[in-house]
């Protein structure tokens, strides 16, 4: 019977949380936790660090709680996966954990080892886009092991050990029984010290930190994150995929700006519950640098920039975008954004173009993802439309707008993100004293609305087409109110045609 031999990778010079292998969880060092949690029902395991003098730390004490260790070059972490599985015979098995995912136990590789027998894949992992981050595993035999040891020296490939194997053998992608899903929300990695505090208490809570279940595990994490609210749920597919809602950062500048802590409080808040982009531009130069004052690195990692750009320069459009970009990029600490728009379709137009095909050269560069233009009325759709390469929108849009026209087949065929705005038009809607606040106080309580702020969102969002909202938020509790908001059940059309027709009765 083939034998299985479990692999951890581990090492002390995290880039972002340094020595983090030998910090003690559940009464034993991280590494130390990790190995005897995948070894718990019988199987092989071998810890792969490398040989660098600083990782004999925890060589020595792997050495002396029994846990056996291998060593190997820094980069070439597939090198010390054929050390770690040399003695072993080409039809065995290895499976790929990670020393920093203390909650991936034997239960998991069982299964994952039991669906990869089922199907016949010579190469499984979990589908990490289904799957929280920090339940990661891998299996696949010695024989692929040696075969991408053998035949690629590409540095990507023999540092994360199996992008080859995933060519060449293709995968399956495989999600436990008890997946509680939402990969973003109920993570359990330990990439920053925020991460370690969550796993100390979560291993804390328990009566044997070697034994619990990943599972039940899981369950705990679920419910701690359900206390704070429902997670916002996301629209699109792929890289054009985005929360509900994305948190504007206009509000970061000013003198009612909230602080430093206060800005890093609003951040953790929104990447909790599910928040996948902000939004800021470059003419809030303040707002970028508190952005980057307050993200701390595994909010970096997991929320994604949409930059707006300052407005261009007739007969120096390209040069601008080129400015505005680096300069963004220089006050957030990273050269890259999820997203660059050009403040006005104006702009897109200015030189002929020019500035538009720069923005296109950077994202043929990798730097930048989608390219788009900031609209200020519905009525430029068609033209911006007709914009080459155009992957985003953004646009003012509410109760009182009427309507997209007939722009949406051709949004939708495009498959073009439309991100709107002033969903309460400046504070406007939510003003009982205003005109039109009867009518739409109505509206709530006739179609079981909380309030009009989610009458006013849900209309939003009831149009398909609408791929998210940018809201801003000066405190955690504003923010939080948005989020539960924002969760909520869209409007269907018959009721988005009603809100249409009483608002026309009362005037817009």
């Amino acid at each position: 019977m083939p034998r299985t031999r479990i692999v951890i990778q581990s090492r002390l010079n995290s880039s972002r949380l340094p020595g983090k292998a030998l910090m003690s969880i559940g009464g034993m060092p991280l590494v130390e936790l990790v190995a005897r949690r995948a070894s718990r029902s019988g199987h092989e395991v071998v810890v792969a660090t490398s040989n660098e003098h600083y990782d004999s730390l925890i060589a020595n004490h792997l050495a002396r709680v029994k846990i056996p260790v291998v060593r190997g070059p820094l980069d070439d972490v597939l090198a010390r996966f054929v050390l770690a599985t040399s003695d072993l015979a080409p039809t065995d098995r290895v499976v790929r954990l990670t020393g920093d995912n203390p909650v991936a136990d034997a239960d998991l590789v069982d299964e994952l080892l039991a669906a990869m027998d089922a199907s016949g894949h010579a190469y499984g992992r979990v589908d990490i886009d289904q799957v929280p981050e920090g339940l990661g595993a891998e299996g696949f035999s010695v024989q692929a092991l040696r075969d991408a040891a053998a035949t690629t020296q590409d540095a990507y490939d023999r540092e994360h050990v199996t992008p080859w194997l995933r060519r060449t053998l293709g995968e399956l992608l495989f999600v436990p029984a008890k997946n509680p899903g939402e990969p973003t929300r109920y993570r359990c990695t330990v990439d920053t010290l925020s991460d370690f505090d969550r796993a100390c208490l979560l291993f804390d809570s328990t009566t044997d930190a070697v034994r619990v279940p990943w599972a039940e595990l899981m369950d705990r994490i679920v419910r701690d994150a359900r206390v704070d609210g429902p997670t916002v749920p996301s629209r699109g597919q792929g890289h054009l995929r985005q929360s509900r809602l994305v948190l504007g950062t206009d509000q970061f500048s000013g003198q009612a700006a909230p602080s430093a802590d206060q800005v890093r409080a609003i951040l953790a808040a929104a990447v909790e519950r599910g928040v996948s982009h902000v939004e800021v531009g470059r003419t809030q130069e303040l707002a970028e640098r508190r952005l980057h004052a307050g993200v701390e690195p595994q909010l970096t990692r997991r929320l994604k920039v949409i930059s707006r750009l300052a407005p261009l320069t007739e007969g120096a459009a390209a040069l601008r975008v080129e400015t505005s970009l680096e300069r963004t990029f220089a006050e957030l600490g990273r050269r890259e954004a999820a997203a660059a728009l050009l403040p006005t379709l104006a702009d897109a137009c200015r030189d002929r173009g020019a500035g538009w095909a720069r923005l296109r050269a950077y994202q043929g560069d990798g730097i930048v993802g989608l390219v788009g233009v900031c609209l200020q009325r519905t009525a430029e759709l068609p033209m911006a439309l007709e914009l080459e390469g155009l992957d985003y929108l953004t646009l003012p849009f509410n109760v009182l707008s009427g309507g997209l026209g007939d722009h949406v087949e051709a949004l939708i065929e495009r498959g073009i993100v439309l991100s709107t705005h002033s969903t309460f038009a400046g504070g406007a809607l939510l003003d009982p004293t205003a005109e039109g606040a009867k009518t739409l106080e109505s509206l709530s309580a006739e179609l079981g609305r909380a309030d009009v702020a989610d009458l006013c969102l849900s209309y939003v969002l009831g149009h398909g087409v609408v791929t998210s909202v940018t809201l801003g938020a000066t405190n955690t509790e504003q923010l939080r109110q948005d989020l539960t908001l924002m969760a909520a059940e869209p409007l269907p059309a018959d009721q988005i045609a009603q809100v249409d027709h009483r608002m026309a009765e009362a005037g817009r």
